[in-house]
């Protein structure tokens, strides 16, 4: 990171034109994506999340600054005056980010005419699209954001695990007084609705032979509705939070022990299959499971399957 840093660094100060800069980000991002095998080898499952989500977090830190070159070249004003915040939404905004998986981006901004904050946002996104990254984006002003919570469930959803990335702090406060109105919003309809959301999704994708880690019955949704419930009901930040009554802290060791096997599982499909794969295909669990240090004897490929619907379970049942 600190050598990408330093390579956009001379850039911008030799004036380099924003799309040359985007070529060395693209190349930067290439290379990344090719070696993160070696990353993932030495990583626990959170924490090689963690660390992915943080690159992205550099690179999108970046970009912000070499828009910020390219509109005001010598005379940008100070992050906290200019009204454009970055934030993360979803899985990126819980640092659970997998290597293929979407960037869920909001951008928040008030409408100042002196600082023209729509050819500086459209100027971010340029930016970011010459990268190559898959990005998913939605851009809104603060006092929008309720209305829009009550359209979508599943964008209230992504809206409360927002997380700040770069640009103003007076917008983000602005964005998070506005979260705390939206997660107080209807807490009892917003409740069942994932409750019956969950209920389709275990219906569409049960336990099988071939799981879907991510929406299938003990995947990750199942873990991520304890968090948003928790994040509603209790406005907790992680589940190891919830009070001792939800969850003891005996049932959350066996509960994160599972679920830091389970992201260790799914990062390495994604990385096995170059794309964002969530079905643990019978086909893919040799590669799989030697990735995650198994050999190929049928005793050992019996092991990791059999773990892989223990840690499933454990998510269910919690």
């Amino acid at each position: 990171m600190d050598s990408l840093k330093a390579q956009v660094e001379e850039l911008l100060y030799n004036n380099a034109e924003d799309f040359k800069i985007a070529k060395v980000l693209k190349a930067d991002i290439k290379d990344y994506l090719e070696n993160l095998e070696d990353t993932f080898r030495t990583s626990g499952g959170k924490d090689f999340l963690v660390k992915h989500t943080r690159k992205i977090d550099c690179i999108l830190k970046l970009v912000y600054k070499v828009a910020l070159r390219a509109m005001f070249g010598n005379y940008a004003p100070m992050k906290n005056s200019l009204p454009v915040t970055m934030i993360a939404l979803g899985s990126y905004g819980r640092e659970q980010l997998c290597v293929r998986s979407d960037i869920d981006l909001m951008i928040v901004y008030k409408d100042i005419p002196g600082y023209n904050t729509q050819a500086f946002i459209e100027k971010i996104l340029y930016i970011l699209w010459d990268t190559g990254l898959k990005l998913g984006h939605r851009v809104h002003t603060a006092e929008e954001l309720l209305e829009v919570s009550k359209t979508d469930i599943t964008i209230k959803t992504a809206l409360i695990e927002s997380r700040f990335i770069e640009g103003s702090n007076f917008i983000w406060t602005a964005t998070q007084n506005a979260l705390q109105k939206i997660r107080q919003d209807n807490i009892e309809g917003f409740i069942e609705e994932k409750l019956q959301e969950q209920k389709e999704k275990h219906r569409k994708y049960p336990l099988t032979m071939e799981p879907n880690l991510k929406d299938g019955v003990g995947g990750f949704r199942d873990a991520n509705l304890i968090f948003w419930i928790g994040k509603i009901r209790y406005n907790v930040d992680n589940i190891k939070n919830l009070p001792e009554e939800i969850i003891a802290e005996k049932e959350y060791r066996s509960f994160r022990i599972a679920l830091e096997f389970l992201f260790r599982v799914r990062s390495a499909l994604h990385l096995v299959t170059h794309k964002k794969e969530d079905r643990l295909r019978l086909d893919l669990i040799p590669h799989v499971a030697s990735l995650l240090g198994y050999d190929h004897s049928p005793k050992e490929l019996m092991r990791f399957s059999r773990k892989v619907t223990e840690s499933l379970k454990i998510l269910r049942l919690y």
